[in-house]
């Protein structure tokens, strides 16, 4: 019998009520530490955007509407794999194990650097729904763009700190960047966090079609 879509619908209103709660224990925590440092609250808010356009997209019938929603899960997308760059900050990391400042900020890093990935990665399966991708040889060039572009973009927010609504408000400036990391020394950066993210969607396929 198929279900209504009220009822396929539940499932995923309680998923996303979850991991917005984990995403408000995490913050808390941030918060009540006083953790310095990169504001991971405002990183993980920003990954957790991707996931709920994503979320809205699978919502809208109207194509015009979830293209535009589908744009803005892209436009923010990237913030989602940039937390794997808040690494950098994890200077206590060697006293993990030996110190409990230290295990307390780990134990905080730790979750919100996995929060935004994952956020990543629930947004892509999402999208993968909406638009009824299955075929198994779309997918994984999907996944080869997506990750390409998505790196770009990382690339662009760490070292030019432009931000993904940078694309709206100061485009010529994020097209220079580009051109620019097209020509400079910016391959192996390009080149793992694109490996990173490609491996991570690869593990989350199982690379079979609606029919299999």
């Amino acid at each position: 019998m198929d279900m209504k879509p009220s009822q396929k619908l539940k499932p995923n209103v309680i998923k996303l009520g979850l991991l917005h709660l984990f995403f408000l224990v995490i913050s808390l925590g941030i918060k009540h530490y006083d953790l310095s440092g990169p504001d991971l609250i405002w990183n993980m808010f920003l990954a957790m955007l991707a996931m709920d356009f994503a979320f809205l997209a699978t919502l809208v019938r109207q194509p015009i509407i979830r293209l535009l929603i589908s744009l803005l899960w892209l436009f923010f997308y990237p913030n989602t794999f940039y937390m794997l760059t808040d690494i950098i900050h994890m200077h206590f990391a060697g006293k993990v194990l030996y110190d409990e400042r230290s295990l307390i900020l780990y134990m905080l890093y730790v979750p919100s650097i996995l929060f935004g990935v994952l956020s990543g990665l629930e947004s892509v399966r999402l999208m993968l729904k909406t638009y009824l991708i299955s075929s198994p040889l779309y997918r994984l060039l999907f996944y080869v763009f997506l990750s390409f572009i998505s790196s770009l973009a990382i690339h662009i927010g760490r070292y030019a700190r432009l931000n993904s609504w940078d694309l709206l408000m100061r485009p010529a400036k994020v097209l220079d960047e580009m051109t620019a990391l097209l020509s400079g020394d910016s391959f192996y950066f390009i080149a793992g966090f694109t490996c990173i993210q490609l491996m991570c969607l690869c593990f989350i396929d199982n690379f079979k079609t609606s029919d299999d």
